[in-house]
């Protein structure tokens, strides 16, 4: 696809030359990250004197967002829906993760806004924080994190945990109650096996 194909009939003077037309075109961009490349689409203006391109408006926004997702997809990272989706779920403010995994003011609200992709480091947390409630609690208490909605459905997830953990080892156990594998296994699947996996990660 041509740089100069247009897209829009908007055209303004060019910033640079202030001659030529800018005119809002789509072509490929090229993304190179660790040894790998993407082609996005991308949406810039450009000079039909000099050809100068650049990003106004919208176009900025758009241009990181989709580099920023180009990244993400090479290094494997969770997209920023799925970020949102995991905070959402344990009701935690964007505050309480910056707090809980020692970053900075607005480094979350930056990763869920999608326009600045996560560490791997941090990427690794997260899903673990995402498979194990307990370990989201655990965090939450070492940071101080006051969240009364979030504990809630930190407990809401344990249980539901624990259900599954039951219903799976009473089909597998066959003569053994649900009751009585809870009672041999329960206080210590939710007491323990998230702090394990935290101590052994860190």
């Amino acid at each position: 696809m041509s740089e100069h194909q247009q897209d829009a009939t908007s055209v303004d003077l060019c910033i640079a030359c202030g001659e030529g037309e800018q005119r809002t075109c789509r072509a490929e961009y090229r993304v190179d990250h660790n040894g790998q490349t993407r082609l996005i689409e991308d949406e810039r203006s450009v000079c039909d004197h000099c050809g100068q391109i650049s990003y106004v408006g919208d176009q900025i926004s758009r241009h990181e967002l989709a580099v920023a997702a180009a990244i993400r997809e090479i290094d494997g990272l969770l997209s920023a829906d799925e970020l949102r989706a995991f905070r959402t779920r344990y009701c935690l403010k964007q505050t309480d993760l910056e707090a809980m995994l020692s970053t900075g003011p607005k480094t979350w609200t930056r990763w869920e806004r999608g326009k600045v992709p996560q560490s791997k480091t941090a990427d690794k947390l997260v899903r673990l924080l995402a498979a194990n409630p307990g370990v989201v609690r655990k965090l939450m208490s070492e940071a101080k994190v006051s969240n009364p909605e979030a504990e809630a459905a930190v407990s809401k997830a344990e249980s539901e945990m624990l259900t599954a953990a039951v219903a799976e080892a009473e089909k597998a156990l066959g003569d053994r109650s649900a009751n009585e594998f809870q009672n041999i296994f329960g206080q210590g699947f939710k007491a323990g096996s998230e702090v394990r996996i935290l101590e052994r990660v860190a």
